[in-house]
């Protein structure tokens, strides 16, 4: 069996974006979250065993436009005056490098930064927990994080789009 599709590496990412049209929203969150210019295809949720956690800096140079790049997003779009878009993935990696962990998706329209940021975190937690079949205080936890956006509709007739991704580099 090949490892081809096997990242190397993962790197978290989030922005948002406002427009009156709603694709043009999500395309401005999503360059707000940095120079994304490939071909991005949502996977589920397993950080691989010895994949390395990068920085965007170091992320993007491996990258080429145009390119095919996995990725977990979160994402959250609305058009209706007082909601909150806000989106977030959370990460519960384990210490020992030779075991996977878990990313998690939240979104809201009702819940700020604060609020996702943290139900991403324990979503992340409590699913490596699941999939491990342990408590999760057994678990034993070296990064437990969430990158999380979001963004307050203005009212008027524009839409507001937060997104917050994980990208693999394989």
């Amino acid at each position: 069996m090949s490892n081809n599709f096997l990242p190397k590496y993962a790197f978290f990412i989030s922005g948002t974006g406002q427009h009156v049209d709603h694709l043009q929203a999500f395309d401005r969150a999503l360059i707000a979250a940095g120079p994304l210019a490939h071909n991005l295809v949502c996977v589920s949720s397993i950080i691989p065993a010895e994949c390395k956690i990068i920085t965007p800096e170091e992320g993007f140079p491996m990258l080429t436009p145009g390119q095919i790049t996995f990725c977990v997003m979160a994402r959250q779009d609305t058009n209706q005056a007082g909601e909150i878009a806000s989106a977030s993935v959370g990460m519960a990696k384990l210490k020992d490098s030779k075991q996977f962990g878990y990313i998690s998706e939240f979104h809201s329209t009702t819940l700020g930064k604060d609020a996702v940021d943290e139900k991403a975190r324990t979503l992340a937690l409590e699913m490596l927990s699941v999939k491990k079949g342990v408590s999760a205080s057994e678990l034993d936890i070296e990064i437990l994080h969430a990158t999380t956006a979001s963004i307050a509709h203005p009212g008027g007739d524009e839409w507001v789009s937060a997104v917050a991704l994980c990208i693999f580099v394989i």
